[in-house]
């Protein structure tokens, strides 16, 4: 069910109803703090709004969780939209994308590590 519930979201952005897919994200509250799925999207809808930083900051909570190349891939494009196309380059890498990701956040506080 829970996969479902975040499918639903997923396919509310891909057909561009930014709105009521953060309304559905808003909606389903702390249960889902820790699931990479739920804050891979949070960070999509983000981006998407041009929130970058608080885009990042869910997709990095969600390395915390799971590590996906399409959280990765997300990343490294806001970093490149953002200028930034050294680290870009270096998550997009997967052999580089560990090493550039944790001193990222060992740059960046508040940041939650496990």
């Amino acid at each position: 069910m829970k996969e479902n519930i975040l499918l639903k979201i997923e396919q509310l952005i891909n057909e561009k109803k930014i709105d009521k897919a953060q309304h559905e994200l808003s909606r389903l509250g702390q249960n889902y703090n820790n699931d990479a799925n739920y804050l891979y999207l949070r960070g999509k809808v983000f981006y998407i709004n041009k929130l970058y930083y608080a885009a990042i900051d869910a997709l990095l909570i969600a390395l915390e969780f799971e590590q996906h190349d399409k959280i990765y891939n997300l990343l490294a494009e806001i970093y490149g939209v953002l200028g930034n196309k050294e680290l870009e380059k270096s998550i997009t890498n997967p052999d580089l994308r560990i090493k550039a990701i944790n001193a990222l956040k060992d740059q960046l506080t508040g940041i939650y590590r496990k």
